[in-house]
């Protein structure tokens, strides 16, 4: 048995249980290709196995298999592993093993637009994959293992082999079988029965030199069975012996010589009226022989007249045949050198498309990330979509659902004005030269001395009266206390407070620029605060600058922004897919 390390023990089994020695010699080692990235299983229409390794090999990856829209296997061994992990409603062939046999299923016949992932090895067969591209579906693949030379030492095996004990081999694939050649020997496997899965297997040994090979069918069943029915016993047949034929009376025997002479007389009398009639027709014959033999010459005579003219109007025909060859040679020389410049030119307008769509995607991302431009990120994404609308390629079918689902992100954002802030707080950083101070417009204290009369038109007494009413008020100063006095400020305290109260502002506007939320919102209350002790609060330009810092202190400027990773993976890789081209 050459099947894979952990792959045997069904067909041992059987062997086993039908009184057989099983072998096992892993022809294969199956080597996970842990580095492939897994991909999104979101919006598969189908996910095909390829075979029971790959099943293996991609639910050790994820279990997340189960919930796509359908699960499709290649025989009947794959759908077997499958349901063995809880998957139900498999497709699969009902006969057959292989792409050919689960191409003919219904399921895969109508695909057109539908995108299907191909699970399977390193270089595995692209028949499938190429079938399903040219009924339309957009068909992807995910190789999750590879399969290499095993490590297994072969010298147990041929000395078991060379001792007889080795009565018949399986083959599971063509990449064993020739490993099995180049450990054992061709002459080996030549003397020995060699059971194998498929025809391609069979062709492929036969053309190895190898003669005994047998197609028993895709499963371990067939299998088992086919060896079997190889080495069961013929079936022995009982040969009963005819019975011996009863013998004449001896009182029968005096009449025999009477008999006989009677039998030649008869016979030479027959004999003589088969000689004349024999001559009768023989001359009949000759005579029709003649007349037909004239016939005949007459229409080879004809025959020959019509041959030369189908001679000559053969090589007519043929010189326009070969004209027609030659001007149909030139016309499809043509056609394959247009097909060739389309493609080339559809290749690299699409490829146009796609750096372009990456770079804009790039911009926007920076946008979004570095400064929080949501609507130039939104009018990035949406002219994206745009540009793919209108090529209507079912290749970007998963980049435009990658798309749509940023567009539907950033469109469910809250909005924030930050142009409209920002034009508001540089109209607050231009109005602190317009904003009155406090003091200028403080009201004198009751009994504020007036102003001097002048002196000329009082008299000395007078003037006495008045500097003693004077000293007499100032003994006793009445003030109100409930409120507070605005401080007094030299004229370079005034500037200094005009310039510390713009610096605020500008810092609350470059903190909203920056999403600090924090910053912004301290530098608002500061430069609230100072206007509110500093400035004369009945000014209207006070007023209004007050209520211009209530309404920016009360929005919110910072929230969880989405990335744009999706939709430029997507692109990405699209693009990888085309620069590898169709597997």
């Amino acid at each position: 048995m050459t099947r894979p390390a952990g792959q045997a023990g069904p067909l041992a089994r059987r062997i086993e249980a039908a009184g057989g020695n099983a072998l096992a010699y892993p022809a294969l080692d199956i080597e996970p290709l842990a580095e492939r990235p897994l991909p999104p299983l979101a919006g598969l229409d189908m996910v095909v196995f390829v075979s029971p390794t790959a099943v293996c090999c991609a639910f050790e990856r994820s279990t997340a298999w189960t919930g796509a829209a359908h699960l499709a296997a290649v025989g009947k061994g794959t759908r077997r592993e499958l349901e063995a992990r809880g998957v139900r409603d498999v497709i699969a062939p009902q006969e057959g093993g292989d792409s050919e046999a689960l191409l003919a299923e219904p399921a895969l016949q109508a695909v057109q637009g539908r995108r299907i992932l191909i699970v399977k090895g390193e270089d595995g067969r692209d028949a499938l994959a190429e079938t399903l591209r040219g009924r339309g579906a957009a068909v992807e693949l995910f190789e999750c293992y590879r399969r290499v030379a095993p490590q297994t030492d072969p010298a147990p095996l041929a000395a078991a082999w060379d001792r007889g004990e080795v009565h018949a081999v399986t083959a599971t694939s063509a990449q064993g079988l020739d490993h099995l050649i180049e450990r054992f020997g061709a002459a080996r496997l030549a003397r020995t029965p060699l059971f194998v899965t498929h025809p391609r297997i069979a062709e492929h040994a036969r053309a190895a030199g190898l003669a005994q090979v047998r197609v028993a069918g895709p499963g371990d069943d067939e299998l088992a069975a086919a060896l079997v029915a190889y080495f069961a016993p013929p079936m022995s047949d009982s040969n009963p012996q005819p019975e011996a034929p009863p013998r004449e009376p001896a009182s029968r025997a005096p009449r025999a010589p009477l008999l006989l002479a009677l039998l030649l007389a008869l016979v030479a009398a027959a004999a003589v009226a088969g000689w004349l009639d024999a001559r009768s027709r023989i001359d009949a014959t000759q005579q029709e022989l003649a007349r037909r033999l004239r016939d005949i010459e007459a229409d080879a005579r004809e025959a020959r007249a019509g041959a030369r003219q189908a001679q000559d109007a053969t090589r007519e025909a043929q010189t326009r045949i070969g004209q027609l060859e030659a001007r149909l040679a030139e016309s499809h020389s043509q056609q394959l050198a247009l097909e060739a410049l389309y493609q080339d030119l559809s290749r690299n307008r699409d490829e146009w498309q796609l750096a372009e769509i990456e770079q804009v995607l790039a911009i926007a991302a920076q946008q979004l990330q570095l400064a929080g431009n949501v609507r130039a990120a939104l009018l990035a994404l949406q002219l994206a979509e745009s540009r793919l609308e209108r090529s209507d390629r079912p290749q970007f079918l998963a980049l435009r659902r990658a798309l749509a689902r940023d567009i539907e992100r950033l469109k469910a954002l809250p909005a924030l004005d930050v142009t409209g802030m920002t034009v508001r707080l540089d109209g607050l950083i231009a109005q602190v030269d317009a904003l009155p101070v406090a003091f200028e417009k403080r009201a004198e204290p009751p009994g504020a001395p007036k102003a001097a009369e002048p002196e000329g038109e009082r008299g000395f007494w007078g003037r006495l009266a008045a500097e003693v009413w004077g000293e007499l008020r100032q003994l006793v100063v009445v003030r109100h206390a409930d409120s507070r006095e605005p401080p007094l400020l030299a004229p370079t305290h005034e500037y200094f407070l005009r310039e510390n109260l713009r610096l605020r502002l500008l810092n609350a506007r470059l903190s909203l620029l920056a999403r600090d939320e924090a910053g912004y919102r301290e530098d608002l209350r500061v430069a609230q605060a100072w206007i509110q002790r500093y400035f004369d609060p009945r000014s209207r330009h006070t007023a209004e600058a007050l209520s211009q810092l209530k309404q920016l202190s009360a929005a919110t400027v910072t929230f969880k922004l989405p990335s744009l990773a999706e939709s430029l993976e997507a692109v990405r890789g699209v693009r990888q897919r085309r620069e590898r081209g169709p597997q």
